[in-house]
């Protein structure tokens, strides 16, 4: 019992991501898990945050956009359950939320001569399962992967997402 109780601790997750479909995206990511139970293999609920990035130009067969920013912001609920292995965490997730998609740029049409700034903001409901293997170094501390699969394709492409990331886990000094 003494022992479930350390390592079963509220921990906070950051990472560095790479996403997307169409095309690759750079972002990072936040979590802050829950356990749900003191048992070695237990529930979690946790909060999340993606965020990622894509500054290469959008382009279509008349029309290009130049100096945009192709942003999605994923807010998430992540219901998940998580098998403990001495050093060595595995994490399942279904992560319910949102796509929040925002397109900002310059759409040029060089064949009929024109320019004009474009902006388009569009909001999905995103989930997905995301798999996440760790390696603990102490009982406050683990490395990780971090994936998701999304399992709704939205018409802003917010896709597969793959990342390294630290865990701090906040222990419990009560014995």
């Amino acid at each position: 019992m003494l022992w479930s109780q350390k390592v079963n601790n509220n921990s906070l997750e950051l990472g560095v991501l790479g996403a997307g479909d169409e095309a690759l995206y750079y972002g990072g990511y936040g979590k802050y898990n829950i356990p749900l139970s003191q048992n070695k293999h237990y529930f979690t609920l946790g909060l999340a945050i993606s965020s990622y990035f894509d500054f290469k130009g959008e382009s279509e067969p008349e029309a290009y956009l130049k100096n945009d920013i192709d942003m999605r912001i994923l807010p998430t609920i992540n219901i998940g359950y998580s098998l403990n292995f001495k050093k060595i965490q595995l994490n399942f997730e279904v992560p319910l939320g949102l796509s929040f998609a925002v397109t900002k740029g310059t759409l040029v049409n060089e064949k009929i001569g024109f320019e004009r700034d474009f902006s388009n903001n569009e909001t999905f409901f995103n989930y997905g399962f995301s798999f996440s293997p760790k390696y603990k170094f102490n009982n406050s501390n683990s490395i990780g992967l971090y994936s998701f699969l999304p399992l709704i394709n939205d018409k802003a492409q917010s896709g597969y997402q793959i990342g390294i990331g630290w865990t701090k886990t906040f222990v419990n000094n009560a014995h």
